[in-house]
């Protein structure tokens, strides 16, 4: 999964430089910089989170935990920016924190008998659950600091930052293993880094335009429900109990978090 990685970041890189030269924006200031260092770091340690909960629970559930994760800014923009949430969206934010524990678990087409016993272990799971959901949440949060407190011209620079950070790190770790993408992986990976640079710069965007209280949630929702039909029609992915309630609970949270009257 490295040099998906790598090609992954570095192609998101070079079209951020390219967004850079074009709007000949190359000024930022100290909090640019933060912010893009921040959601660097938040996409670097995702992917390789994100990877981690595939192979322990699916598809389905490490979306649903990273569309969870939108709880994160939006408590922040109530607390900080005075955003105030709506009675159906204060609902679903609780639906969520009770959707989070019922997340950690493997699911039946996971389950691998090789595997360490560890890593089948409930306390395993749970903090891969944990870890997704304030990664993601901090990813997010670092997205929303950025639009509130940086000026709107640099955003070139700040997606410049995002993805050099997270570019270098897998760099060196091809490198020191001395691996090479293939074919099939530069192609996934250049697929990847497209989609992450247009949906960082299209995110970022959104939030000019309307609260994080509505951008998060519908943003957290499409995902979830695209996801979820692709997970258990196309991969056949099969859910216990526990964790088609939490995937269940989670799309309710999802929903109700929309609401806006």
């Amino acid at each position: 999964m490295d040099p998906i990685g790598l090609v992954n970041y570095a192609t998101a890189f070079v079209f951020s430089c390219a967004l850079a030269y074009r709007a000949n924006s190359f000024t930022f200031t100290p909090l640019t910089l933060v912010f893009g260092l921040a959601t660097g770091i938040s996409y670097a340690f995702g992917f390789v989170l994100v990877v981690a909960g595939m192979r322990l629970s699916g598809i389905v559930v490490t979306t649903a935990v990273i569309g969870l994760s939108m709880i994160l800014p939006i408590l922040f923009s109530v607390i900080v920016w005075n955003e105030e949430p709506n009675l159906w969206q204060t609902l679903g934010i609780l639906i969520a924190l009770i959707a989070l524990p019922l997340l950690s678990g493997t699911t039946k087409s996971t389950q691998d008998t090789n595997r360490p016993t560890w890593y089948a272990a409930p306390k395993f799971g749970l903090i891969v659950v944990v870890l997704l959901f304030l990664n993601a949440g901090v990813g997010r949060l670092a997205m929303k600091g950025f639009n509130e407190m940086c000026p709107s011209d640099q955003k070139p620079m700040y997606l410049f930052f995002l993805f050099i950070v997270t570019t270098v790190p897998y760099l060196f770790i091809c490198l020191r293993k001395r691996q090479l993408p293939t074919i099939l992986e530069l192609g996934y990976g250049i697929l990847i880094g497209v989609c992450n640079l247009l949906g960082s710069g299209m995110f970022i965007a959104a939030l000019d335009r309307v609260d994080a209280l509505i951008a998060f949630p519908i943003s957290g929702s499409g995902g979830m429900l695209f996801t979820t039909t692709v997970g258990i029609l196309v991969l056949g992915e099969r859910l216990n109990k526990r964790l088609a309630v939490g995937v269940v609970l989670a799309i309710i949270s999802l929903i109700l978090v929309n609401l806006d009257f």
